[in-house]
C-alpha cells in the first residue's frame, strides 16, 4: 500500500495521542518499517487519514486513537440567518409634520445600522447616534424613512410630511396688502406648489403681487440643505432647495379689455405747411394749430361748417376734446386733400397683442444649399398695438405701425428673378393716457419725384431742333404720415342689451284683424 506522507497529518496523530503514551512514542527506538511515502499529485486527506490509523496500529496506539475524539475541541459556529419564503410588505406606523426648513429629532426604540429616505429632495436625514436620527424637511411633499438594525430587522417606518411655514405665509399675505391697496390676497398649498388666491383691482396689481410673491419664495429657496450625517445619510449634500411652483388664481375686479380705435392718414406735406398744422402741439389744451379765418366748425353745435379747407385757412380754431385732430382730417380726406390708409377698431386683453395688416404680400425667392425657397413679405399698412391697465381709467399704450410700399429703387435681379425693395416706414412708441384720450403720432415722411416729358409731335425728331420743341417737367411730392389712436376700457354687455336691426318690429298687416280685412278691399 503506498500513502502519501504529509507532515501536517502526523503532527496531528501525535496531539490526538494522549499524554501516557506520547513518551512511548518517544522511547521508540527508530525502526524503518514504514511506508515510503511517494509523491503525490494531489492532497488527498482520506490518505492522510488512513496513513496515521496504520501508524497507530504499528505503534500500539489503536486504542488510545478511538478513546480520544477527533475533534474535542469545542469550535463556535453562527447562528443561521432567518430566511423569508414569503415577500413581507412593511406599512408605515407613525407619521411626522415637519415644516419648511425645520427639523425634528426622532428617538429610535434601539440602535439602527441603516437609515433610507425614500425622497431626499423633501427631506433629508442625519444620525447623531445610533438611537436618534434627525430629519430636516426641504420641500413640501411627503416621503417616508425606514430605520433597520443589524439583522435588516424594522426598527421604524415614519411617514414624513412637509408642509410650508404657515407664520411665513401670514407675514408675506400682511406684506402684500400694505404694498398693494386694496389686495386680498391667499396662500393655498398644495403638495410642492403654492396657490396664490384672491381679488386685487387691476392687472398691473395682479401682477405686483406675483412678482413679490416669487421674490420672497425665490429668497427663500436659495437656502442650502442639512449637511453632515452618517449611517448612509444625506451629509456631505449641499445645494439650493428647489423653488416652488407658483399658481396664479387671482380674480382682477376691473374689465381688462382695452378698445382701440386707430385712424392711419398720409397727408400732403405742401398742404399741412401752407394750414400751419403743428402735429406736435395739436393735442395740448389751449394750442391753435390753424391760422386766420374762419373755422371749420359750427361754434354752436361744435360739428363742421362745410366750408372748404381753403377758406379755413383763414379761421383759427382750438381743440374741442379729442374729436378736432380726427375731424380735420375727415374734412381733410372729403376735400381729397388726404388719404386715409386705415381706420381699424382692435380690442385686445391687458398685456395682450392687438395686430392689424392692410396690404399685401410680395414672394422673396432665396437660394439655399442649391435649392431655391421662397418667402412672403408683408407690406402695406400692419399695425401693432399692446394695452396695459395701470389703474382703473389709465392705459399704457405701445403702438408700433409700419407703412411699406414696394420700390424698384434698390430692386435686385438674382438668376432672372426680381427680388424688389421696400419703402418702409415704421415707428415704435409706448404712450400714457387716460380711457378716452387720443394721441397723434407724425413726423414720418416720404418724398416722391416725378419727370415728365412734352413735345411736339413731329418737330421733336428734327436734328439740332428738337430739344426747342420740348418741356421737361419735374415734380416733387412730399407726404406725412399722421396717426391717430384713442384708447378706451370697456366691459362687455349683457345679451339683453344688445339687439339685432328691426328686432321688436312686427308687421302692419299683422295689427289688422281679420274681420275687417274685406272691408278695406271696398
Amino acid at each position: 500500500m503506498k500513502f502519501a506522507y504529509n507532515p501536517l497529518a502526523l503532527s496531528l496523530a501525535c496531539l490526538l495521542a494522549s499524554a501516557a503514551t506520547c513518551p512511548a512514542l518517544a522511547s521508540e527506538p527508530a525502526v524503518d518499517e514504514l511506508p515510503v511515502a511517494e509523491p503525490a499529485d494531489a492532497y488527498n486527506p482520506d490518505l492522510d487519514l488512513a496513513f496515521a490509523r496504520d501508524y497507530y496500529a504499528q505503534n500500539g496506539l489503536a486504542q488510545a486513537a478511538e478513546d480520544t475524539p477527533l475533534a474535542s475541541a469545542p469550535v463556535a459556529t453562527p447562528a443561521p440567518r432567518k430566511v423569508r419564503k414569503a415577500l413581507v410588505q412593511v406599512e408605515e406606523t407613525e407619521t411626522v409634520q415637519l415644516t419648511m426648513n425645520e427639523g425634528r429629532l426622532l428617538q429610535l426604540p434601539r440602535a439602527a445600522a441603516n437609515v433610507m429616505v425614500a425622497n431626499p429632495e423633501i427631506a433629508s436625514y442625519q444620525i447623531p447616534s445610533p438611537g436618534s436620527v434627525f430629519v430636516f424637511a426641504k420641500a413640501p411633499g411627503t416621503t417616508t424613512l425606514y430605520a433597520l438594525d443589524g439583522d435588516d430587522e424594522v426598527i421604524s417606518a415614519i411617514r414624513l410630511v412637509a408642509t410650508r411655514n404657515s407664520a411665513a405665509l401670514e407675514r408675506l399675505s400682511e406684506q402684500i396688502a400694505n404694498e398693494v391697496p386694496g389686495a386680498k390676497v391667499e396662500f393655498v398649498p398644495s403638495g410642492s406648489s403654492l396657490i396664490v388666491r384672491g381679488s386685487v383691482r387691476t392687472p398691473q396689481q395682479a401682477k405686483q403681487v406675483m412678482d413679490s410673491v416669487e421674490a420672497n419664495l425665490g429668497a427663500r429657496s436659495e437656502r442650502a440643505g442639512a449637511t453632515g450625517g452618517n449611517g448612509g445619510g444625506q451629509g456631505g449634500q449641499q445645494g439650493q432647495l428647489p423653488a416652488p411652483r407658483v399658481i396664479n388664481q387671482l380674480k382682477v375686479e376691473l374689465s381688462a379689455q382695452v378698445n382701440i380705435s386707430v385712424r392711419i392718414v398720409e397727408v400732403s406735406r405742401s398742404l399741412s405747411s401752407s394750414l400751419g398744422l403743428n402735429w406736435d402741439v395739436a393735442l395740448k389744451d389751449g394750442n391753435y394749430f390753424l391760422r386766420n379765418g374762419a373755422s371749420l366748425f359750427d361754434a354752436t353745435t361744435g360739428a363742421f361748417s362745410g366750408a372748404s379747407v381753403t377758406n379755413a385757412v383763414a379761421g383759427g380754431f382750438h381743440r374741442n376734446g379729442s374729436t378736432t385732430v380726427a375731424g380735420l382730417l375727415t374734412a381733410l380726406s372729403e376735400d381729397g386733400l388726404a388719404t386715409v390708409l386705415a381706420e381699424p377698431n382692435l380690442t385686445a386683453m391687458s398685456g395682450e397683442t392687438a395686430g392689424f395688416a392692410a396690404g399685401g404680400e410680395v414672394p422673396i425667392v432665396t437660394f439655399v444649399n442649391n435649392s431655391v425657397n421662397i418667402d412672403y413679405k408683408q407690406y402695406g399698412v400692419i399695425m401693432r398695438m399692446t394695452p396695459t391697465l395701470l389703474s382703473p381709467r389709465r392705459i399704457s399704450l405701445r403702438v408700433a405701425p409700419e407703412v411699406s410700399d414696394l420700390s424698384n429703387d434698390g430692386a435686385v435681379e438674382l438668376d432672372g428673378f426680381t427680388i424688389p425693395a421696400f419703402k418702409v416706414r415704421r415707428a415704435d412708441t409706448t404712450v400714457e393716457l387716460a380711457s378716452g384720450q387720443s394721441f397723434a403720432l407724425a413726423g414720418m415722411l416720404r418724398s416722391n419725384v416725378a419727370q415728365q416729358v412734352s413735345s411736339v409731335p413731329g418737330l421733336r425728331s428734327l436734328p439740332g431742333l428738337g430739344r426747342l420743341f420740348e418741356t421737361e417737367t419735374s415734380s416733387q411730392e412730399d407726404t406725412e404720415l399722421v396717426i391717430i389712436a384713442t384708447a378706451y376700457v370697456v366691459e362687455p354687455t349683457t345679451p339683453g342689451e344688445l339687439q339685432a336691426p328691426g328686432h321688436g318690429i312686427r308687421a302692419l298687416d299683422s295689427q289688422i284683424p281679420a274681420q275687417a280685412t274685406a272691408g278695406y278691399l271696398f
